[in-house]
């Protein structure tokens, strides 16, 4: 890290320290994470896909067209992908239950875990905002740079931004990607849009190469409202390339509380130089609202920075923080 980096971490932490690193419960207890050993299991199932937050067999992993639409109720898909109101594709639950990898406040204890090898999230800045039943965060967006490639390869890294419902078992994101995740991608970046739930359901839509420098737009945002049927799309773009790619999806009886202005996940980290070799990430310009369709903005002051404790790999100088309505995600 530079000095002038240096001088601005210092600065920023300085200035927004309660709101950067003063951490709700809710948030606090995330770090009981880790309820197995994921390098172990990915060990077991070498064929599986790490897609983000789930380690999941192949056939249980669906690209879909983009602006195709997934109907999720509940926990469950009703299997039918559709495209102007046509059914396209149909797929049946997965045979064999899925993994979760990434920290979750409903989650046990941690287990055992292999020494020296990071795998799951590592930091987030984000909030379990406060809403009526009938209410739900209905648009997060931002934009963050394509960072230089790791210099040492051999891991996956996931950053992004998205949302959640309270119960966390559901999560749609735009995310950038550099490194293999069983299914697609490698040493170069990529962004793709995905949807990832209970039940061992996750797809995503064409994985769109983009190149360090470029400048990333994400957003999930609500399209429609039709008596708690709701609309969703979820867009990943280039704005550099003008390349773009994203999946659509409606949810029945999830309410969307949780929301992310930046994420950093990574797997089978076991040095600081498969990080990408830049730092700081920062998330610019992040909206987030809610109250559809009045769109009502949620105020910076309520994200936070949150840092994994349950982080088994190398310690990379980690920090997460607010500020100004930029987030920052700190690897070096």
């Amino acid at each position: 890290m530079s000095l002038s980096q240096q001088t601005l971490r210092g600065s920023i932490i300085g200035t927004a320290a309660l709101i950067g690193f003063c951490v709700s419960s809710a948030v606090q207890a995330q770090s009981m994470v880790q309820a197995q050993d994921i390098a172990a299991l990915q060990k077991a199932h070498p064929t599986w896909v790490q897609v983000p937050g789930q380690l999941i067999r192949p056939d249980c992993v669906h690209e879909l067209p983009k602006g195709s639409r997934v109907e999720v109720v509940g926990d469950q898909i009703t299997g039918d992908i559709t495209m102007g109101g046509r059914v396209i594709a149909h797929y049946n639950a997965c045979p064999e239950p899925g993994i979760s990898t990434r920290n979750r406040s409903n989650a046990a204890a941690p287990a055992t875990i292999a020494p020296g090898v990071g795998n799951g999230w590592v930091e987030a800045v984000l909030d379990d905002v406060s809403l009526g039943s009938s209410d739900n965060l209905d648009w997060v967006s931002g934009t963050w740079k394509v960072p230089a490639a790791p210099a040492a390869t051999g891991g996956l890294i996931y950053l992004f931004n998205g949302m959640e419902p309270s119960t966390q078992n559901w999560i749609l994101q735009p995310v950038l990607q550099f490194g293999n995740n069983g299914y697609f991608g490698g040493n170069y970046w990529v962004i793709a849009s995905w949807l990832v739930g209970p039940n061992n359901y996750a797809f995503y839509s064409p994985a769109e190469t983009v190149h360090t420098g470029d400048t990333i737009y994400g957003t999930t945002y609500m399209t429609s409202d039709s008596a708690g049927k709701l609309g969703w799309e979820v867009f990943a773009q280039d704005e550099t390339s003008g390349v773009y790619t994203w999946i659509t999806a409606s949810t029945t009886g999830l309410h969307w509380t949780w929301g992310y202005a930046a994420v950093l996940e990574a797997y089978r980290i076991s040095s600081c130089s498969q990080f990408p070799n830049s730092d700081p990430n920062i998330f610019t310009s992040n909206y987030v609202y809610h109250d559809y369709p009045s769109y009502l903005a949620v105020p910076d002051s309520s994200f936070s920075g949150w840092v994994s404790s349950s982080w088994t790999g190398p310690s990379c100088g980690f920090g997460a923080l607010e500020y100004a309505s930029n987030a920052y995600l700190y690897y070096y």
